[in-house]
């Protein structure tokens, strides 16, 4: 039956968390005085536009079939990480959407207060580390401007393209934006190491306006986190809860226990799904030593709560010698160990889920439900260890006389 009563939450954080999710794409909207690029009057003659996924950019633009090239007009716009930052857009002609192969063009403010916009070929050695110095791409470009909003912050560009219709395909043009926080003698320097940069890609159609990626990664990492904070942030604390504070009751002993077990073994179930789809994540990604701490406190937990299950068959038995109970003197340290353990998981699992909210940052509302969660559990506990020593103390004065 614990386990029954377990799955339901279970399939309530799914499908909220699906509902998460499928909310998080990008928003097409006709192009009318809430883009940006509007308000400053620099829109030029674009007839769609889009609010992309990330970093809170827009991108405006209208296309001619004309010959040999495909004429696109493109405005985007998007406020840098950083006062003296910088902001890129572009294209690549690769088989995917991703930075490296890309033909950018980036706009930055100069010192003096004047505005730079070139273009750029990102190379697998801009990505090691190298100068990104501009240079020359293939892509036809002409009429470049760039243009900067003492109001919002935003750097806006707008360029003429001409695409080669056998390279670029207008119906599945892979598009990739980014921003930056400072420019050093002319150089953009790397962007931040945050999930959202990491994210700045999709394909896009220019004849419909919608674009497209790949679902399955987000809905991997949802299911990652929701399965990490249900498991290890909310089943484990109960179980400890419950074993807790049950030894107080005399009554139904044993069907206290087997609900801690319950507790504890759905836990660790549901925890290593969220561990084992954490490893599918770093083994698919692109930016696997990114999140270091995050990963490395994963690891930790799966073996401490691998340990703490493997401990339940090493546990010293009770023996009844005579009528009279005793206890291996092996079992209190055994306790010693399985207290130690399990207070150092749970502590370790919470950290981790708060790292988890800071990387994958989904709506706030979010995180305050896991922190209205916690704080419950803690009056719990706290409401319950008073009651215990509210309870004893008269049976101490008691034993005293």
């Amino acid at each position: 039956m614990a386990i029954t009563m377990v799955s339901f939450p279970a399939l309530v954080f799914l499908v909220v968390a699906s509902f998460v999710c499928t909310s998080t794409q990008a928003q097409q909207s006709s192009c009318d005085n809430s883009f940006s690029f509007f308000e400053e009057g620099i829109a030029g003659n674009v007839t769609r536009c889009r609010r992309l996924r990330t970093l809170g950019a827009e991108l405006g633009w209208s296309y001619r079939n004309t010959t040999p090239n495909v004429t696109v007009n493109i405005v985007f716009s998007a406020v840098p990480s950083g006062a003296g930052g910088w902001v890129a857009w572009g294209l690549n002609p690769g088989s995917k959407p991703q930075m490296v192969g890309t033909r950018a063009l980036i706009a930055f403010r100069r010192a003096n207060g004047t505005l730079a916009m070139n273009t750029y070929n990102l190379t697998r050695d801009t990505m090691l580390g190298c100068k990104l110095q501009p240079s020359p791409i293939e892509v036809q470009v002409w009429n470049m401007q760039a243009n900067y909003s003492e109001e919002t912050g935003a750097i806006t560009m707008s360029a003429t393209l001409g695409l080669d219709p056998s390279t670029y395909n207008i119906s599945k043009l892979k598009h990739v934006w980014q921003v930056g926080s400072s420019v050093v003698d002319q150089v953009p320097q790397k962007h931040r190491m945050r999930l959202k940069n990491f994210d700045s890609f999709e394909v896009i159609d220019l004849t419909t306006g919608r674009g497209f990626r790949d679902t399955g990664l987000m809905k991997q990492r949802v299911a990652h986190g929701v399965l990490s904070v249900f498991g290890w942030g909310i089943l484990l604390p109960i179980g400890v809860i419950i074993k807790r504070y049950s030894r107080n009751i005399s009554k139904y002993q044993k069907a206290w226990f087997m609900l801690h077990v319950s507790f504890q073994i759905s836990g660790y179930t549901v925890g290593v799904t969220a561990w084992a789809i954490g490893l599918a994540l770093m083994s698919n990604s692109r930016h696997f030593n990114t999140f270091k701490g995050h990963r490395t406190i994963g690891i930790i937990i799966f073996c401490l709560a691998t340990l703490q299950i493997m401990a339940l068959w090493l546990k010293p038995k009770k023996t009844n010698e005579g009528g009279k109970i005793t206890t291996d003197r092996r079992r209190k340290y055994w306790s010693i160990y399985h207290h130690l353990v399990g207070y150092t998981l749970i502590t370790l699992s919470i950290v981790n889920i708060f790292k988890g909210f800071a990387i994958l940052r989904p709506p706030p509302v979010w995180k305050w439900i896991y922190v209205g969660l916690l704080a419950t559990l803690s009056c719990v506990a706290f409401g319950l260890e008073v009651a215990i020593w509210v309870n004893r103390s008269p049976n101490e004065k008691g034993t005293s006389k």
